[in-house]
């Protein structure tokens, strides 16, 4: 029996030694490879570190976004004794759902964020509250200086710095940069003990943009545009301000705007940037190009005789009226006076391929080519598919849909001597230490009109605001030239609303050497809603304080003011 039990033990003490044994070598052999990498990844660990989104500047390198350190708070859950009291205890100070925090607590993780990119009052109460295994660490954060300046062309990045919206988000790759990676080595319980620098890889920042954009001017138009949305009563606005002879953007501005730094709370309408991507028909604004066609192809003279038809003209099936009727009126008169029935006369003389030709070559029906995300080509039928009614129609401004933005490439090919420039925004890419590793420079896209013709339409222009629709829009200090524009507004369900209007002026100054072209266009401003009488005194406005804060010579006037300082460049006639 002795002997048995004996054996016995002796048998499994072999067992259990052989078993160990295998499992040793199962360890230590067929698995090392899979152990060694646990291992190295428990005791090494590699971080990522983020770039530092580069900074937007305007064209004088004021920082209009930049990135600013800001605290996040995240945890260990395994280092959390109490996950119920601490989920509960950060609820109330990060404003928190206390089931989704002790949700995220649970979590077999050594790392969890717990909200990120916090504010200075939520870092203080975290760190008050001394939970062990909470921690807080410093992120980069977007920060718009500015706030709502130029919301609409900078647009925003996300909470990990992607751009979502603007140039942000059109340059996107340039402004992000390159994340880094260090190597940590940490002991048995996982805290950092040694930076491996060695086998680090530092971040790559990313670049900074300059743009053409001026925020004195950007100030100016949207001073100017709230203060004529609030008079009229409008439901919204939209402004450019363009170098006509380079086709760089100097202010762009919708109304209403918003936020940067709260587009989170920003309804999805208002980020939309209406100067590139909302259509509209420009109504009598649109007669410069229908007035070019006819000069530049010699079908009209400027002192050529039209009868108006004393108010109403039948043609293409329909009644066409004026405003205010008229007899006889020189070409110059027909435009300066926006008489509907005189242009349509010259536009049937022309004929409806050469008209619909010069729409092209303005740029309407296809799009500017800006660096901003977005942009449509708005509406330009060809002539095989026109109505009877449409020669009469489209020449006025009806039946066509154009954005702000081709108005004001449209405008600057009179202003520039015929030229029809590709508009842009930023100036010039700069590393993150300054230099220069791309620019943008001026690009004709082709040529409209002849030098000729751009000094008739000037002519035509001017007159406008001297003796024509445009008597609001002249300015005591520059010679000013421009167009004015009243549009129903097209009803979604059919037709046109009886009793809204867009109110638009279009122009440029000083006459003579023309400095910057400008576009105002007001949505449903009431009870007054011509855009001579809206959108013309916001022109003028805006044209006065830009060109006293550039320092641009009168033209052609009396009187001359000098200007020393930013107030002294934005008077408030």
């Amino acid at each position: 029996m002795f002997r048995i039990r004996r054996f016995l033990v002796f048998f499994f003490l072999i067992a259990f030694l052989t078993a160990l044994l295998v499992r040793l070598f199962y360890l230590q052999v067929l698995r090392f490879h899979n152990f060694s990498e646990m291992a190295s990844e428990q005791h090494n660990q590699v971080r990522r570190i983020e770039p530092r989104r580069g900074t937007i500047f305007d064209r004088n390198m004021e920082p209009l976004a930049i990135n600013l350190d800001t605290p996040s708070v995240y945890c260990d859950p395994r280092e959390v004794r109490d996950k119920e009291r601490a989920a509960e205890l950060l609820s109330r100070v990060l404003n928190m759902d206390s089931r989704v925090l002790s949700e995220r607590l649970k979590r077999d993780k050594a790392f969890i964020w717990v909200k990120r990119k916090v504010s200075v009052s939520e870092e203080e109460e975290v760190r008050k509250l001394g939970i062990k295994g909470v921690y807080l660490v410093n992120e980069s954060k977007r920060n718009y200086s500015s706030e709502s300046m130029a919301s609409h062309v900078i647009g925003f990045a996300g909470i990990d710095n992607e751009g979502l919206e603007g140039i942000e988000l059109m340059f996107d790759a340039d402004l992000r940069g390159q994340p880094g990676w260090r190597r940590l080595l940490r002991d048995a319980r996982m805290r950092t003990v040694l930076y491996n620098e060695r086998e680090s890889i530092p971040p790559q920042n990313g670049c900074n943009l300059v743009l053409t954009i001026d925020s004195v001017i950007q100030y100016i138009v949207e001073d100017e545009l709230e203060r004529m949305v609030k008079k009229y009563h409008a439901s919204g606005a939209s402004a450019i301000v363009m170098d006509p002879s380079t086709g760089k953007i100097l202010a762009m501005a919708n109304y209403p705007d918003h936020d940067l730094n709260s587009y989170r709370d920003t309804p999805r309408e208002l980020i939309k940037n209406a100067a590139i991507s909302s259509v509209y028909e420009p109504g009598s604004v649109f007669k410069i190009v229908t007035a070019s066609a006819a000069l530049d192809e010699k079908a009209v003279e400027l002192d050529d005789t039209i009868h108006c038809g004393n108010g109403e003209y039948r043609s293409g099936g329909r009644i066409l009226h004026d405003y205010h009727g008229y007899g006889k009126l020189s070409f110059l008169e027909v435009i300066a006076k926006s008489s509907n029935i005189g242009t349509v006369k010259v536009a049937q003389e022309l004929g409806s391929e050469k008209v619909y030709e010069y729409i092209r070559k303005f740029g309407f029906g296809e799009k500017t080519g800006i660096d901003l995300p977005g942009e449509i080509s708005g509406l330009s039928r060809p002539p095989g598919i026109w109505s009877r009614s449409d020669i009469t129609t489209i020449p006025i401004g009806q039946g066509i849909a154009v954005t702000p933005i081709q108005l004001a490439c449209a405008v600057s090919v009179i202003s520039n001597g015929g030229y029809l420039m590709r508009p842009y925004i930023v100036d010039r890419i700069t590393s993150w230490d300054g230099r220069v590793l791309r620019t943008f420079e001026p690009l004709a896209r082709r040529r409209v009109l002849s030098g000729e013709t751009c000094g008739k339409m000037k002519d035509i222009m001017r007159n406008v605001v001297t003796i024509g629709t445009g008597r609001r829009a002249r300015s005591r200090f520059y010679d000013t030239c421009g167009k004015t524009g009243t549009a129903q507004m097209v009803n979604p369900e059919g037709g046109y609303y009886p009793d809204k209007y867009h109110a638009t002026f279009i122009g440029f100054a000083p006459m003579e050497e023309p400095a910057i072209s400008v576009v105002v266009t007001a949505h449903d401003p009431h009870p007054v809603y011509f855009g001579g009488s809206v959108a013309g005194p916001t022109f003028r406005k805006i044209v006065e304080r830009s060109l006293q804060y550039m320092g641009s010579g009168t033209a052609g006037v009396a009187e001359k003011t000098s200007v020393a300082g930013r107030e002294n460049a934005v008077p408030r006639s």
